[in-house]
């Protein structure tokens, strides 16, 4: 008995994990819808309920694995009802139940849909039971109509999808992307270059020490010179005489 109720209060913990990962995910998206509905998209509501479904998901694996105690065969009943407020109560419900009182345990324990929603399932039900075969039969035609219409153009845009993906994948590769990142990493950082071995480096020319004479002393060679050929042509010109 003890073995059977620790695998009862074990699987019961995992389940109360499971649900308040639920219960965040969907606080979460109605905190995404009513306050920044401005600055969301839709990809972002996508992978909400994305999180929310897979969740789902690993709780119903959960309830349905062997090592889970079937619930159903359990009954919970009621040992203690008092309209005092109980600290313990309000932090498990988070102040939605006060106390475990008369009012509040017909709804906690109940198997039945919650009452404003069986109120709702009621009406429906009875206003389509007033509704006669002809006119039920006209919205189900519209309904239809619409469902195929959507569906036509989501098959459209998927073989569209298709098509274009198909004639990429068929179209010749004309580069590689691995060697395109390569030249750009060389080029950018120098990744991969190294230097070749066995070649001497070009000598540097030094100039020669004629070369590098101050331009004035050139400048003051010239002038004499010139004197020098003047007055040599002054002693030996034939006017002269």
């Amino acid at each position: 008995m003890q073995r059977e109720e620790r695998v009862l209060e074990t699987a019961l913990d995992a389940i109360l994990q499971r649900v308040v990962d639920i219960k965040n995910s969907l606080q979460q998206l109605i905190f995404k819808i009513e306050r920044e509905s401005e600055h969301t998209d839709w990809p972002q509501y996508l992978d909400s309920f994305s999180v929310i479904s897979a969740q789902i998901y690993t709780l119903q694996k959960l309830l349905k694995n062997e090592k889970t105690p079937i619930l159903r065969n359990y009954l919970t009943l009621p040992l203690h009802l008092s309209a005092e407020s109980d600290e313990q109560l309000m932090r498990a419900t988070e102040a939605r139940v006060p106390a475990f009182s008369h009012d509040f345990v017909p709804n906690m324990l109940r198997t039945k849909l919650d009452p404003e929603v069986e109120q709702r399932h009621n009406t429906h039900e009875a206003k389509a039971a007033q509704m006669n075969h002809e006119t039920a039969m006209k919205h189900i035609n519209i309904h239809n109509k619409v469902v195929k219409h959507v569906l036509d153009l989501v098959n459209q845009a998927r073989e569209e999808w298709e098509t274009e993906t198909a004639s990429r994948a068929g179209q010749s590769q004309t580069c590689s992307i691995h060697e395109t990142q390569t030249l750009v990493a060389a080029l950018g950082t120098g990744k991969g270059l190294r230097m070749m071995q066995g070649r001497a480096a070009a000598p540097i020319p030094r100039p020669s020490p004629t070369m590098t004479q101050p331009q004035s002393q050139i400048q003051t060679k010239a002038p004499t010179s010139i004197k020098t050929n003047i007055k040599a042509a002054a002693q030996i010109h034939p006017y002269s005489r």
